[in-house]
């Protein structure tokens, strides 16, 4: 089988398989890197993933106001109840989050957080969430929407 890839505008990718084409944005060309890097090496590092997981919660405490409104936008919404969920303990993360929604938003959240995930998050889906939610903040810290203040105080 012949396989090619390449870029064909910003942040959209062509790949070909023999004489089938696939048009990817970049978001879900790396959803497709990490399934197959998955499926390749299954063991993988989830210990790694957690620490990153854990690391990244701790660092989003530390966004600007104006960085998380951006990342609420561009977020899936299920990502968001995640990243809450997982965090739900954590009041600085939940009121840096819910401070930064209309009272209709927050509402919205609350609600889905008390019915969707009652009980424990799977751990697959978590992952996958929190690695496409530190994809988008790398985006937003690259065109400098989102910046972290006082990173030594929390």
């Amino acid at each position: 089988m012949k396989i090619d890839a390449r870029k064909v505008a910003p942040d959209v990718y062509q790949i070909d398989f023999d004489d089938t084409e696939v048009v990817l944005e970049g978001s879900d060309l790396k959803a497709l890197l990490l399934q197959v890097m998955k499926v390749l090496a299954p063991a993988g590092s989830t210990k790694k993933e957690e620490e990153k997981s854990k690391e990244f919660v701790r660092h989003i405490k530390n966004a600007n106001d104006m960085g998380i409104q951006k990342l609420l936008l561009v977020a899936e919404h299920e990502d968001v109840l995640v990243l809450l969920k997982t965090a739900e303990e954590d009041d600085v993360l939940t009121n840096k989050f819910f401070s930064n929604m209309s009272d209709n938003n927050r509402k919205m959240f609350e609600e889905d957080l008390n019915y969707k995930f009652k009980d424990k998050l799977p751990a697959g889906r978590t992952r996958k969430a929190m690695t496409r939610l530190m994809a988008i903040c790398k985006e937003l810290e690259a065109d400098e929407s989102l910046v972290y203040e006082n990173v030594m105080s929390r």
